[in-house]
């Protein structure tokens, strides 16, 4: 009996070490998965129409989704090379990267934008890259991306916001001027009054001295502050300066440790009213400066950013 049951308990055993094998050996089925409906390449045919793949993104741009808005609009361009609105999805997508703050990835987009053979969709390349570098703070990389803007009514404009963002306020009220004696400047012509009223409002923006202010706090501690508009900061100054200097004088004769201690406070805290007055000045005229820009551009009828900003599809092929 024992015989009988071990050998049965070896040929189960290898029934069972062969089915294995002919299940480890045999074809895997094949799965069908969501990703195989995902373009691998052009030819690859893809699970929506470019009509739906286009209005996907235009939905994702309307909800501030840019980072995924751009992935769609670079598939349509990607699967639909040759469709009239190719080129508008390039813009939608550099324009996506802007509103992302991924200025750097717009620019390569509008550079593939540049290799169309359309000169239409060339001179929104050439503008949106210029401008790319004005949203990004980088106005030298910008002015020297002057010279590649296709048109030149729109490389003055650009020009002229470049300027008041140099603080270079003659300047631009000089460009700006040239530009509405021009006939084409209709685009933005309702805009060109309203810059050169804030390029003359920006050469008399309030601004404050580093060094007067160090001066005033080191002749009335807090005084720097006061003239740089914060008369709290005044106070406190005054007050951190003002007590321990004045403990050391009443305790002077009574314990000189506790003078010294208290006199070396107050000339630490006196040093360092002096330095931040002046740097309080600096910090004041960044403030004026950027508030005077944000203002600029919020109330500025037409912003650079209105400019190429619309390629209908229909006319892409134009």
């Amino acid at each position: 009996m024992r015989t009988g049951r071990l050998v049965a308990q070896i040929l189960l055993v290898f029934c069972g070490v062969a089915a294995a094998d002919t299940l480890s050996i045999s074809e895997p089925q094949p799965v069908k998965t969501v990703v195989e409906t995902v373009y691998v390449s052009r030819d690859t045919v893809c699970a929506y129409s470019g009509d739906q793949i286009f209005s996907f993104a235009d939905e994702l741009y309307s909800l501030g989704e840019y980072d995924r808005a751009a992935v769609e609009y670079l598939r349509f361009a990607f699967l639909y090379p040759g469709d009239p609105c190719a080129d508008a999805a390039l813009l939608k997508a550099g324009l996506s990267c802007e509103k992302a703050g991924n200025f750097a990835r717009a620019r390569k987009i509008y550079s593939l934008m540049a290799q169309s053979p359309r000169e239409k969709s060339q001179e929104f390349a050439s503008y949106r890259i210029a401008l790319s570098y004005l949203l990004e703070n980088k106005l030298d990389s910008a002015e020297v991306q002057l010279d590649s803007v296709r048109n030149p009514g729109a490389a003055q404009y650009l020009k002229g916001w470049i300027f008041l963002g140099e603080q270079k306020y003659r300047d631009a009220i000089d460009i700006f001027s040239k530009i509405s004696d021009k006939s084409d400047s209709s685009d933005v012509s309702g805009s060109i009054d309203y810059l050169i009223t804030r390029a003359r409002q920006g050469e008399r923006l309030p601004r404050r001295s580093p060094f007067v202010a160090g001066m005033l706090s080191a002749f009335v501690p807090g005084l720097g502050r006061g003239y740089c508009g914060k008369w709290g900061d005044a106070f406190f100054s005054f007050v951190v300066v003002g007590v321990p200097a004045s403990l050391a004088y009443a305790k002077y004769d009574e314990d000189r440790t506790f003078s010294t201690v208290m006199a070396t406070f107050a000339a630490f805290f006196y040093l360092g009213n002096i330095y931040g007055s002046a740097k309080g000045a600096k910090i004041y005229n960044i403030e004026k400066r950027q508030e005077f820009w944000s203002t600029t551009w919020d109330e500025v009828p037409h912003p650079p950013t209105m400019l190429y900003s619309s390629y209908p599809c229909e006319t892409a092929g134009d």
